[in-house]
């Protein structure tokens, strides 16, 4: 109890007291606390105590992961199942907040499970266990949700101290259990309330789930609740994560190339592409244009290749990313200018036309693409040239203004550069 009583005192002469010197000894204080052994039985007293205040949660809830992150092992075996019951009863006590703390929770029960084998942790893994929990305890599914969310991000956490060996054993577990977890995700994502964490989610187990055919994916019911949140206000930039990491799942998953993934491209092109006219919308609110302009910029990126043959479908991605192009926010158009630069190598590289078995036809098909995509650069250059000249009051430009012009002037010189590539230095 009394080393309870100092951190809480740590803690307020940290947030509150009025002199540097005493919150920098408190700080110092609670940090070194935070290394030594008993901070694992403090911090789960006080997290389970009524009468923390909001302060002490998330300083301890901190500790606690940190703890079963770096230092798992200092703990013995049989403290596993005492330790994991009292951060699950904990995320279960912050199921609908404090968020901050709900996280942390969530994480360390996350990095638990990378520690653990499933033999150790029961019930078949923590994903079964996770299933179990959720179908007999519904009033804990937002805080379930979030530990569905961090699971595969902990995979690849840098923070936790396991063995090399038991990471890739977790990771081929989870990648495993990629179904269990898309099942639950499906059978909460009709509650409105927990669409955006399921989509949060989803969009999570997407960067680590592999050998799920795009077949199976162009119909998938999470795909479908991503999609048919772009016709609606709410979660979209959610919907645009899903759809994000659904463009970059195409283009790294599958050993039959971009063919075997043309199923879940066709879909995904279609209903990105319903949303060109948004960007032009003076009512959009302008986080919401951000998120349809990086999902366009996605789409460039990932499938420049495709759009580089110049295929009618493809020259109508090319005018939705001239259309973000000429978008006034600057932070806005720059999102293409990536892509500007991969298609000009794309079209200009001789190397990328060896397939055409002979020189010749290689020549050919070079022309025949660059004077498809002579019209498109003409238009890039003038929607974009504008952004190098000199503002009128340049000479009243704050330090910071001036630095963000500067920056501007040099992305959009080469965009200009990589035009130049394509047209010829005559047209510019």
């Amino acid at each position: 109890m009394e080393l309870q009583n100092s951190v809480k005192e740590a803690l307020t002469a940290l947030y509150h007291h009025p002199e540097d010197a005493v919150r920098t000894q408190a700080d110092r204080w609670l940090q070194d606390f935070q290394h030594t052994i008993d901070a694992w039985q403090v911090s789960d007293n006080l997290l389970h105590d009524a009468g923390s205040n909001i302060e002490t949660l998330i300083f301890c809830s901190q500790t606690l992961r940190s703890k079963v992150q770096r230092d798992f092992e200092e703990l013995p075996s049989e403290a596993f199942r005492p330790l994991r019951d009292s951060l699950y009863a904990l995320l279960k006590k912050f199921s609908n907040g404090p968020p901050k703390v709900r996280t942390q929770i969530s994480i360390g029960i996350a990095a638990l499970a990378v520690h653990v084998s499933v033999e150790d942790w029961g019930d078949g893994g923590i994903m079964n266990w996770i299933s179990k929990e959720m179908k007999t305890h519904c009033s804990d599914i937002p805080g379930l949700l979030e530990l569905i969310t961090v699971l595969p991000e902990e995979v690849y956490s840098h923070k936790i101290a396991a063995r090399p060996e038991r990471r890739r054993q977790f990771e081929n577990e989870l990648a495993s259990s990629a179904e269990t977890a898309f099942g639950l995700l499906t059978a909460c994502s009709s509650v409105v309330e927990f669409k955006e964490q399921v989509l949060e989610a989803f969009a999570s187990w997407l960067r680590l789930s592999r050998g799920i055919s795009a077949s199976t994916l162009a119909s998938h019911p999470l795909v479908q609740v991503a999609l048919s949140c772009f016709n609606t206000e709410q979660h979209l930039e959610a919907a645009v994560n899903v759809v994000s990491e659904l463009i970059h799942y195409t283009t790294t998953n599958g050993s039959g190339g971009v063919l075997e993934q043309i199923p879940l491209i066709r879909v995904l092109v279609s209903h990105v592409m319903g949303l060109k006219g948004q960007l032009k919308e003076s009512s959009k609110d302008e986080e919401d244009i951000k998120a349809i302009a990086r999902l366009f910029a996605s789409m460039g990126d990932s499938y420049v290749e495709l759009i580089a043959t110049g295929s009618e479908e493809s020259m109508q991605i090319v005018d939705a990313l001239l259309e973000v192009a000429a978008h006034p926010n600057s932070d806005v158009s720059s999102m293409t200018y990536n892509f500007w630069h991969h298609l000009q190598l794309h079209l200009t590289r001789r190397d990328l036309y060896s397939p055409y078995n002979s020189e010749l036809k290689s020549e050919e098909e070079m022309k025949k693409r660059l004077l498809v995509f002579r019209s498109p650069f003409e238009r890039l250059v003038s929607l974009v040239s504008f952004r190098v000249e000199f503002p009128q009051n340049y000479d009243e430009l704050s330090e910071e203004d001036y630095k963000d012009f500067t920056h501007i002037r040099y992305a959009v010189s080469e965009v200009l550069v990589d035009a130049t590539e394509v047209l010829g230095g005559k047209k510019l």
